[in-house]
């Protein structure tokens, strides 16, 4: 797209002139246009140069001739060396530009399908490990209610053993009373 301010460069010698000359009316329309935005006379005038699309306050012109101003705008030699557009090449370019296009919606697809297939993966690990660290939890308290109940168990039970001592020394004695008693029968 060329726009409508821009100048295309001229030949040192001369020979192109008109170029320059309409370079310089289109450049005057432009410049015109922009004083007087809005100017109907202005777009007009580019019209007949080319398309012209305005969207806001900011105007499109592409020149119909654009080839032809390319090649006027190269020097003598030059502008017999540039080759004519073949539309085979350019349908064949559109043609791939679509296929890669389609490739990269399929690719774009896939990769979408493969984060979203992480993403739910990423998911389960997470809701696990909540599971898992909540399970931990649950088991954690119950150990430590097991263990203050086994505490309280074993206070229970040095409270029912504190005769014991008490006891195994009676059990002593007469023990030593009965062996003294055997001793005096024998």
């Amino acid at each position: 797209m060329a726009e409508g301010g821009s100048a295309l460069p001229a030949e040192a010698d001369g020979s192109g002139t008109q170029e320059r000359e309409a370079d310089r009316s289109l450049e005057a329309r432009c410049s015109g246009g922009a004083q007087q935005p809005g100017s109907r006379r202005a777009a007009g005038a580019l019209e007949r140069e080319g398309t012209v699309r305005q969207e806001g306050r900011l105007t499109h012109f592409v020149v119909s001739n654009l080839q032809q101003k390319i090649q006027l705008s190269a020097p003598a030699g030059a502008a017999s060396s540039i080759p004519p557009v073949d539309p085979a090449a350019l349908r064949e370019l559109g043609a791939l530009a679509a296929q890669v296009g389609a490739q990269v919606d399929e690719l774009l697809r896939s990769v979408h399908c493969g984060l979203q297939a992480l993403t739910a993966l990423s998911v389960g690990c997470i809701q696990t490990y909540r599971d898992g660290v909540e399970s931990l939890g649950e088991a954690v308290d119950t150990s430590i209610r097991a263990m203050y109940t086994l505490v309280a168990r074993c206070e229970e039970l040095d409270l029912a053993m504190k005769p014991v001592p008490a006891l195994a020394r009676r059990i002593r004695d007469m023990k030593g009373t009965l062996e003294r008693l055997e001793g005096l029968c024998k």
